[in-house]
């Protein structure tokens, strides 16, 4: 909570944050809370952090002249050194702290300011993808190098962080016009640095700026007036912050003293509610029974919760009984939706009074027809997992090998290093595993043997796809169980490995089991000292136990669905 006479600022993270965060942080009448991580959420933050100190090691060291501001500095000495920096010229400042702009309600830290004509551009650091493969589209970029010198990236177009990127660059493109330092309305662009490595001519593969037109029309929005507007990330910016500095400066009214104005937000169930230090507070404020709060799969957004509600469809109970193709219903629901298609809020309506029945009727997963449920089966079942650092490096490849459903033979078999990897380390280990599956493959073809390997989500295909070694091994062989499952039924919640084979009492040999925490892990595990031992032990169990709940969940489906398997 802020003292009352100050003004209200917000930092570049509230205009992609649930406005209702923003409301609690300001409101006197709301116990302010912290955000309180579990470990895998801190193993996140650690890892930004590491890359961003390591993306600023390189920056220096290609540009000797660029200032970093010293992060040990207060606010206001933050702010001093930063603008000394950009008066004097300097092509890049690092972790800089532009001045408050009180008017238009801002404060903000841009991780870099890059030098252009006539001023600066802003950059963020973000330890995730920037930038995706494409057939025709061309994202603009430069080289660590020569930050200010465009460059086309061919084939390729944003990544999905894309949107809450941009917001948060229009933010420090809006602070940087406040106080004079921005290059000119010319160049309303900002650029996001990540872990996507591209190619540029006549070099290797190598970080860049990813480069994002802010002006441009990008996002269709609602309009009452017009239905939908297709409008600039700016546009969708500045729309997002206003709104939330107002929430806020409302919030500060509220005392509970019995004359308060009315909140311009009330708790909607969203997708960032996991982890946020008000999701009790929330759940408390709009009861067990609210829709928006039980359903987690095919969430809908807040307007069309907004509407439900203000229609009588809010709880489970109300909408499960919706019929959403009555027309007295959809013609008075659909004006208030426009920034979809009739067939985008039909079919995202057919889908949460799905997941209300669902929820209503006490049934997590059911067959979505009345076909037989055939679960994938082999003589020979490998279940099959990676595990990568943060460098996008495969140290880990489990294999989990069984004769049939026999659990008695099921045996684990990884393939793992625990030492740093270059090309050459990260090649023999994949080469490794290919051999060990291409030798199942071989038994079982001279012994009349089928043989599958089962993985959950595409990853472990796509992401091994640059090892022409492993693609071979897996031809023809695959199952991505995910997939299937999706296919073959209707789920309340979360698909996830873990939600399912929990489903059926699996429970991992970790605490806390994640992706993100096992390269947390396979860091400590590296390092040495006396956590090594643990760590590596850590990384061996998390994997064993991934492969294995791939078995559970089948052998699981087979005990419910027993007349389906295949073959009967």
């Amino acid at each position: 909570m802020t003292v009352a006479g100050d003004p209200v600022v917000l930092n570049g993270y509230a205009a992609k944050q649930c406005p209702v965060r923003v409301h609690n942080n300001f409101s006197p009448s709301v116990l302010t809370l912290k955000e309180v991580r579990s470990e895998e959420q801190q193993a996140t933050v650690d890892a930004g952090n590491t890359f961003e100190a390591e993306i600023f090691a390189d920056l220096l060291k290609i540009h000797p002249t660029a200032v970093l501001v010293d992060p040990r500095l207060g606010k206001y000495e933050a702010i001093a050194a930063t603008i000394a920096a950009a008066e004097s010229g300097v092509r890049l400042v690092l972790g800089g702290t532009l001045p408050d702009d009180v008017e238009g309600g801002r404060s903000g830290k841009p991780d870099v300011l890059i030098k252009v004509d006539g001023g600066y551009l802003p950059a963020d650091v973000k330890h995730h993808k920037t930038i995706e493969a494409a057939a025709r589209k061309a994202m603009r970029v430069s080289s660590l190098a020569n930050p200010d010198i465009l460059l086309d990236a061919e084939r390729s177009t944003s990544s999905d962080y894309y949107y809450n990127d941009c917001l948060q660059l229009a933010h420090y493109t809006r602070m940087l016009q406040a106080c004079g330092l921005h290059a000119g309305h010319e160049s309303l662009i900002g650029a996001i640095l990540g872990k996507s490595l591209v190619t540029l001519p006549g070099g290797v593969p190598e970080r860049v700026f990813v480069w994002h037109d802010l002006s441009k029309p990008a996002r269709y929005t609602f309009s009452r007036s017009r239905g939908k507007v297709r409008r600039s990330l700016l546009e969708c910016y500045d729309h997002e912050h206003d709104f939330r500095v107002q929430v806020a400066t409302t919030a500060r009214r509220i005392t509970g003293s019995g004359d308060d104005p009315e909140p311009l937000v009330v708790p909607i169930g969203y997708k960032d509610c996991p982890g946020c230090p008000y999701e009790q507070w929330c759940a408390e404020q709009m009861g067990p029974d609210d829709a928006s709060v039980a359903i987690t799969r095919g969430r809908l957004d807040t307007r069309e919760w907004r509407m439900l509600r203000r229609m009588g469809f809010g709880t489970v109970e109300t909408l499960g009984d919706l019929e959403p193709e009555d027309p007295a219903f959809f013609d008075e629901y659909y004006p208030e939706v426009t920034h979809l298609s009739r067939t985008q809020a039909l079919k995202r309506l057919r889908g949460a009074v799905q997941q209300a029945q669902l929820i209503r009727g006490g049934i997590y997963f059911e067959p979505k027809t009345d076909a037989l449920v055939v679960v994938p089966r082999a003589d020979i079942e490998i279940d099959f997992d990676i595990e990568w650092d943060n460098s996008n490096r495969i140290y880990q490849w489990g294999l989990r090998v069984r004769e049939g459903q026999d659990e008695q033979t099921a045996r684990y078999e990884p393939v793992v290093s625990f030492d740093e990897l270059d090309d050459d380390a990260e090649l023999a280990l994949a080469e490794q595993a290919a051999a060990r599956i291409m030798q199942l493959r071989s038994e079982a073809q001279k012994a009349g043997k089928t043989v599958a390997v089962y993985h959950w989500h595409h990853v472990e295909v796509s992401n091994t796809r640059k090892f022409r070694c492993f693609t071979v091994a897996l031809d023809g062989i695959t199952i991505d169980l995910l997939s299937w499952f999706a296919r073959t039924f209707r789920v309340q919640g979360s698909a996830g490995i873990k939600t399912i084979a929990q489903f059926f009492g699996f429970t991992w040999a970790v605490d806390d089991p994640g992706g993100r925490l096992s390269m947390l892990k396979i860091d400590v595990a590296r390092a040495g000292g006396p956590d090594a031992a643990e760590a590596k032990q850590w990384c061996l169990s998390y994997n064993e136990s991934d492969v294995a709940a791939q078995a559970v969940i089948r052998d699981g489906l087979r005990a419910m669905f027993p007349v389906g398997e295949a073959g009967d």
